[in-house]
């Protein structure tokens, strides 16, 4: 019985080896020349993390890092996120992309 196991965890390590290291998906966007963010927007950001963590583990668990995903994983998401995950991002949204007078 214990051979058996061996020989179906061999076979399926052979058949399907992309299933054990499936690569990330990559970001082709060019480096950005923006300048450094202000330590107010370093904040906020980390204020949407920290308030959107529970969002992002309900609705977007299966989302890879980078190129902006998780935010349209949350956009996607936005009649059903928390209300703190709400205002953290309307937040985040005022001072990165201020209203012109």
């Amino acid at each position: 019985m214990r051979m058996q196991f061996v020989y179906a965890a061999v076979f399926l390590a052979i058949a399907f080896p992309a299933a054990a290291q499936t690569p990330q998906p990559t970001c082709n966007r060019p480096a950005s020349s923006r300048p450094a963010p202000s330590p107010q927007v370093v904040a906020a950001h980390r204020a949407a993390n920290q308030a959107c963590a529970a969002d992002m583990a309900m609705f977007c668990a299966g989302v890879a890092p980078g190129c902006g995903r998780p935010q349209q994983c949350l956009s996607a998401h936005s009649a059903q996120l928390s209300g703190a995950c709400t205002t953290a991002r309307l937040n985040l949204r005022a001072m990165t992309h201020p209203m012109p007078n």
